[in-house]
């Protein structure tokens, strides 16, 4: 018809979510999602409540039924000195591995951004710790701090220096508990740093140069402060891993000597599997969660972990 205006087809917009959930049907989301739903079922969410069933009873192998006690194995543990101990050995292993980790793990990263010759190759060298197994570096460092034939002491004699009892002292053993926990995982704080300093804006630092800063003032006015989240978030992570550490503490010192090293993730190991007083070990187990969310809930209020310009 003469005059009329062609009519054009308007391109198709972008699928939205609604329509994209119409072309797969209802039957095939289940069956693609139904295995990982049932996995989730079997072996998180079900041991998760059952084991909070468990503390709320006195269940002992000797006795499989077990019978509902509420809230007494947690006023027990209130009472029990070996809780506390624990308690105690957990919070100086978290707090002193962590920070002589962080301290480390940062100077080393400060370091080798200074791009020497042959660094990548003590880098490399540097990382392998963490590669390892804890329960094999636990075996591994109780090997060579043998008193009687273990190389670490050799080397200390053979240089006129006597060396302590690294595991036979209470007063030595959360303290090489420590320095084998750093010796691992050093590492990887300077992984997670390392990474956030290659990709720091480098028209910043050029900037500071031009206005006649120094290095020290750069480094306490702007790497630090551009380094904060990831020093952040590497601190947390390791904190929480302190925290429920318990195959280091099995392969090296197994508690000892005297509860010198137990944790609180050795002392749940201990009532569930040697005593086998498995409410007694829920319950620990559940206050140990209790904590590491009350712990990390602060943390994350209190430190920004992301850095962000919008208000």
């Amino acid at each position: 018809m003469a005059g009329a205006v062609p009519q054009t087809t308007a391109p198709a917009g972008p699928t939205t979510p609604v329509a994209a959930r119409r072309l797969v049907p209802e039957r095939d989301v289940a069956l693609l999602l139904g295995p990982c739903v049932l996995y989730l079922i079997a072996f998180s969410l079900f041991p998760l409540l059952y084991s909070l069933y468990i503390s709320f009873t006195d269940l002992r192998a000797a006795d499989s039924t077990g019978s509902f006690i509420g809230l007494g194995n947690y006023a027990e543990l209130l009472s029990d000195e070996f809780f506390w101990n624990a308690t105690f050995n957990t919070a100086v292993m978290v707090g002193a591995a962590v920070s002589i980790q962080v301290i480390l793990g940062t100077a080393l990263a400060l370091f080798f951004n200074l791009h020497l010759r042959g660094s990548w190759f003590v880098r490399g060298a540097l990382i392998l710790p963490m590669l390892l197994t804890p329960i094999v570096v636990g075996v591994m460092w109780r090997a060579l701090l043998n008193p009687d034939w273990g190389i670490v002491n050799w080397g200390m004699e053979l240089v006129g220096v006597d060396p302590p009892n690294w595991l036979g002292s209470t007063e030595w053993a959360i303290r090489t508990l420590i320095l084998v926990d750093v010796w691992q995982w050093t590492p990887f704080v300077f992984l997670i740093v390392f990474a956030r300093l290659q990709v720091l804006p480098r028209d910043v630092f050029e900037a500071a140069q031009v206005d006649g800063a120094g290095r020290l003032g750069m480094l306490s006015r702007i790497t630090l402060p551009l380094l904060m989240p990831a020093i952040t978030f590497a601190a947390i992570f390791r904190a929480i891993d302190a925290f429920r550490s318990f195959d280091l503490v099995y392969g090296l010192s197994y508690g000892g000597p005297a509860r010198a090293t137990t944790t609180l993730s050795f002392l749940a190991f201990q009532n569930g599997f040697q005593f086998q007083n498995y409410g007694y070990a829920a319950a620990t187990a559940y206050v140990m969660v209790i904590m590491l969310i009350v712990a990390t809930t602060v943390l994350l209020r209190r430190i920004a972990v992301r850095r962000t310009d919008a208000p």
